[in-house]
Order: C-alpha cells, then sequence, then structure tokens
C-alpha cells in the first residue's frame, strides 16, 4: 500500500486559475464528518512498506494493476486493516491510497475530473456527487451494478442515503458512510456553571441562555477565557452543514423546489442568519476569531476548554475523547428554533471519475469495500449498509443520541452547483460576522448571487 501527501494547496489554486473552475481561497466543502478530517500526511515508514511491497512484486515478475484511492486519512486504522485483506484476494491488484486533506478534497477532485489526472476511487462527501454527476464528471454505476452479485442495493442499503448519488435513474455515487451533527457540550463547564449536564438546551432561546452562562472570564482580568458556544464561520462545507439546518428549522429553503429561484432573501432566511451571527456580535457567546474557525479550529477550542459548546459529527466525538480524554463529553440533539432540527444528511459516497485510468479494477475493488464484513468496521460513523450496522459497536450512549439524530435528517438539495451555493453562504456568514454587512443586506446580496447560479 502506498499513502502519499497530495500537492500543496498553491499548486491546486494554480491548476483552478488554469481550468478557470473551483471555488476561492476560501473554500473547503463537506459534511457532518467533515470537523473530523484529518489532515495529516503518510507516514515515512509506510513509504517505505510500500515501496518494498512494489520491489517485491517486481522481482517475481508479477506487474501489478494499480488502483488508485483518494480519501481523507480519517479511517486510516481501518485502510491499515483493508488492504492487506483485499490484496491477498487479489494479488494482482495493488491498492495506493494517497491522503488529501478535507480542506482541499472537493477541490483537488474537481480539478482532477477535470483534467484526467486523478485516481479511480475517491472519497465524496454527500453533498458533493449529485453536482459532479450532473456536470458529466463521473462514471455511472448502473451497468455494474447490473451485473453484480455482490451488491444488493435494494435490501442492503439505506434509500435515503442513495438519494444524492442517484441523477436521472443513473447512480455516480454509492454511500458507505451515515451520520448527522449534534450539539457536543462539556459536562463540567455545565456543572460548574450551575447548568444540569443532564438537561442541555433544545432551542435557539434556551441555546443562548446556556452559553450566556458558559462565557465567563475566569481570572478577572477582563477578557473572556471561555465561550459558550463554538461557532463555525470558515470553509464552505464547514459552514454549509451548520448553518442551512438552522435555516430549516425556521422553515426556510436555499432555493424553490424546483430549484429554479432563490430563497435566500426570505424572512426565514433573514431570521437564521440574525440568530446564526447574533451568537457572535449580538450575544457575544462565541469566540471573536470566528471568521476564521473551521469545524477542526473549533474542535481544538473545545479540546482546550476555551468553548462549552459546539456542533459536530460522530468522528469528532470519538477524536475528542482520544485526544482530551479528561473532558466529560455530552452529545445532544441538535437545537433549532423551536425544538431539535432536522439535520443535514452527512457521509460519504465512492465515485469513480468518468476519466479514471482503471475502472474495472477499481469496481473490482468498491464490490469488496461494500461488503458487510468490511463496512462492520471500516466506518467510524454508521454504516450505509444497513446488515453491517447490526453491530454492537455503536451500542454506547453517545453512539445511540448520533443514532437518534439520523431520524432527524433531510438530504440538501440536489443544486446544479453545490460549490457555489456553499460559498455564497460562507460569504454571506462573514460578511455578518466582520460586520460589513447586516443579515438582511447580506441575504439579499447572497440571494442575488445564488440565482445567477441557478439560471
Amino acid at each position: 500500500m502506498k499513502k502519499r501527501q497530495m500537492m500543496s494547496v498553491v499548486l491546486c489554486a494554480a491548476m483552478l486559475a488554469a481550468s478557470g473552475c473551483g471555488n476561492s481561497s476560501k473554500s473547503g466543502t463537506g459534511d457532518t464528518a467533515e470537523g473530523a478530517r484529518a489532515e495529516e500526511g503518510a507516514k515515512g515508514e509506510e513509504e517505505k512498506e510500500g515501496e518494498a511491497k512494489k520491489d517485491e512484486g517486481a522481482a517475481s515478475g508479477q506487474e501489478k494493476r494499480v488502483v488508485t484511492i483518494w480519501y481523507d486519512g480519517t479511517e486510516e486504522e481501518s485502510v491499515k486493516r483493508l488492504e492487506p485483506e483485499f490484496e491477498a484476494l487479489h494479488p494482482d491488484i495493488d491498492l495506493q491510497f494517497e491522503i488529501v486533506p478535507y480542506s482541499d478534497l472537493s477541490t483537488k477532485e474537481m480539478v482532477a475530473c477535470q483534467s484526467s489526472v486523478g485516481p479511480d476511487v475517491m472519497w465524496q462527501s454527500y453533498a458533493w456527487t449529485n453536482s459532479f454527476a450532473k456536470m458529466g464528471l463521473l462514471t455511472s454505476y448502473s451497468s455494474y451494478l447490473e451485473q453484480s452479485d455482490a451488491i444488493d442495493l435494494e435490501n442492503d442499503f439505506d434509500p435515503v442515503a442513495l438519494e444524492l448519488g442517484t441523477v436521472e435513474g443513473e447512480i455516480y455515487g454509492l454511500p458507505w458512510s451515515m451520520e448527522a451533527m449534534c450539539l457536543v457540550y462539556n459536562k463540567d463547564m455545565f456543572r460548574d456553571a450551575g447548568l444540569d449536564p443532564e438537561a442541555p438546551p433544545t432551542n435557539w432561546d434556551e441555546l443562548i441562555q446556556c452559553a450566556k452562562a458558559l462565557t465567563i472570564d475566569k481570572d478577572g482580568d477582563g477578557t473572556i477565557d471561555q465561550y459558550g458556544y463554538g461557532l463555525v464561520g470558515n470553509l464552505t462545507g464547514n459552514t454549509w452543514f451548520r448553518f442551512v439546518p438552522e435555516l430549516w428549522s425556521a422553515g426556510g429553503e436555499v432555493a424553490s423546489e424546483d430549484l429554479t429561484i432563490g430563497t435566500l432573501n426570505s424572512p426565514e432566511a433573514i431570521e437564521t442568519m440574525t440568530h446564526y451571527a447574533g451568537l457572535l456580535t449580538e450575544h457575544h457567546v462565541a469566540p471573536e476569531g470566528s471568521v476564521n474557525n473551521g469545524a477542526a479550529e473549533v474542535r481544538t477550542l473545545f479540546n482546550n476548554k476555551n468553548v462549552a459548546m459546539y456542533v459536530d459529527g460522530q468522528a469528532a466525538v470519538k477524536n475528542i475523547q482520544k485526544d482530551a480524554p479528561d473532558i466529560d463529553v455530552g452529545v445532544a440533539l441538535w437545537p433549532g428554533k423551536n425544538g431539535p432540527l432536522n439535520a443535514g444528511l452527512g457521509g460519504y459516497y465512492i465515485a469513480t471519475p468518468k476519466n479514471a485510468a482503471n475502472p474495472e479494477d477499481a469496481w473490482t475493488f468498491i464490490e469488496y469495500f461494500l461488503s458487510k464484513e468490511v463496512q462492520e468496521y471500516f466506518p467510524i460513523a454508521f454504516p450505509a449498509n444497513l446488515k453491517a450496522r447490526e453491530t454492537d459497536r455503536f451500542d454506547d450512549p453517545i453512539s445511540q443520541v448520533f443514532a437518534e439524530q439520523i431520524t432527524h435528517t433531510q438530504n440538501f438539495q440536489p443544486l446544479a452547483d453545490t460549490p457555489g451555493a456553499q460559498q455564497i453562504i460562507l460569504d454571506a456568514v462573514q460578511s455578518c460576522f466582520t460586520g460589513m454587512s447586516t443579515p438582511e443586506e447580506a441575504m439579499n446580496e447572497a440571494n442575488e448571487a445564488l440565482n445567477q447560479i441557478l439560471q
């Protein structure tokens, strides 16, 4: 197995400029596991192992066929198990896993799909695949599925997870993980503030009151040391997955039902931005630097006990328990305007670029990867394979809350240019965070920009 860190963001930006596509330097699309997505490179010893394996193949006279897989590095331990097990069954195939940091993944996949230089298989957030497919950048799996005895979509997979991977009856994305974000909070901070750690906030008003009680100048020097709420205001996907569900809870939506007209200037959208930005600008319960904070930065603040509450996914909580074991972590349904809201259904599809060099062997890998046996251990979150979900590793109380939140989810609208819409939302949020615009001004401007990409 060969793992190597991908090219720098600077090079990627240059390629984007040449191709005339992609997001601005602030971009980085994501889904609910995005907060936990690793940004670490491959280990030197693993590089040596991969090269040694290639040398062995060459010495034996066997030329292995390569399947290149782009992923974000999060399921590193699962990859270490999967690779030798697969190659033992398929000794003529060499899996090469390449780590692309989550914040760069969507942009680099877009460049790769348009430049004919890229992977055979790639992880894709549920929010991306539909747009990639509509742009003609992905291989349809429909013909492969018709001939496959290994994959039974109708009986084995969650039908909701299949929706955004399907365009005009053709299947371009196959789901392997499912998750939804919840409110994550520090129970000890609740106790210290005189709050009941078993009664977290359930709506906007309660959230604001709790956050105010949890925003504290601990040493009396006039500077806030602990904020009540960790607010995401950077990276397109991170912000999208947190702002749009709040919009749904207020009764709004990004665009009209037929996806032809933007609705970001609705009273509900303006109310949502007033609430979201107001946590920083009006109530002052979020760190002043929130405009620079993506999910990873907020999680670091939580680990360092600088914020008491924030919204994140299942994988993030597992990382918190590993990186900050002294924190008594609580998880609750995500509080919306009037009660628990519908989170955006998150997770990952597996997809193949239309210009992939080795689609046939890629399909061999996909059939193995989506099997019950692999999916029982591979995803940190819940597997989309329903049979693989029948395992005791999700019996703990925190997993049960995430499981309940999955029953309170909905899919994002299948916009033709979801990355573009995500950038528009981010621009509006940052404009409000910095005081450049009022919520009404920001959302009116956002809707004008959205209408341009919907036409």
